[in-house]
């Protein structure tokens, strides 16, 4: 009887010592990592979206992925001209392919000259001009080549995520016909809104 009544209390104290047990508070760099990953997983997402609204030509359906108070804005190059730059807010993005009246929509790489075509123009020589949906290489708030142009994306559009779409360049052209399409977002009311699309390629 003794001997149970021994074990038993053992158990007891057992008991009592691993309910007492702290545990270790999770690391804040983890807790970030966590963070990130899943803001990271969301931009994703919707930069896929996004692309295939674009490919498709649909405004209307490109529209629902805007910033409602912000808009989209268009860049043909990886230095973003924000006076010269337009943008589109999502009631105009569904009209988009509808409007033929030549708008400015910045310079010329190299030239100077202003860029002024239709937004189905544009659309076709600094929006969609190659098979980006294609490409392998899709980075998250990264530059996957550097070049000699100045990248402000960060400054116009601080606190923002994008979503890179590279295409590599050719032999025939020792890769210099690269393209890329950078799909910028912003979080408002806990999503993240499309806010700029940004076009870039090898300038002079």
């Amino acid at each position: 009887m003794l001997k149970k009544l021994v074990i038993f209390f053992l158990l007891i104290a057992f008991s009592i010592s691993c309910s007492t047990v702290e545990e270790k508070p999770q690391d804040s760099g983890e807790v970030e990592a966590e963070r990130t990953e899943s803001v990271q997983s969301i931009v994703m997402k919707q930069g896929y979206n996004v692309l295939n609204a674009i490919k498709s030509k649909d405004g209307k359906e490109l529209s629902k992925f805007v910033h409602p108070k912000k808009g989209v804005l268009f860049s043909p190059y990886g230095t973003i001209e924000v006076k010269r730059a337009q943008v589109f807010m999502p009631a105009q993005l569904k009209e988009f392919f509808k409007n033929s009246k030549q708008l400015e929509w910045g310079t010329e790489a190299g030239r100077g000259d202003p860029i002024r075509l239709s937004p189905e123009e544009y659309f076709n020589a600094y929006v969609y001009d190659v098979e980006f949906s294609e490409t392998e290489i899709v980075t998250f708030d990264g530059i996957h080549r550097e070049t000699n142009s100045i990248q402000n994306i960060k400054d116009v559009f601080p606190e923002s995520h994008y979503v890179e779409f590279f295409v590599p360049g050719s032999e025939e052209f020792e890769g210099m016909d690269w393209k890329s399409l950078k799909l910028v977002f912003s979080e408002y009311n806990g999503q993240y809104y499309l806010i700029g699309i940004i076009h870039d390629q090898w300038t002079p």
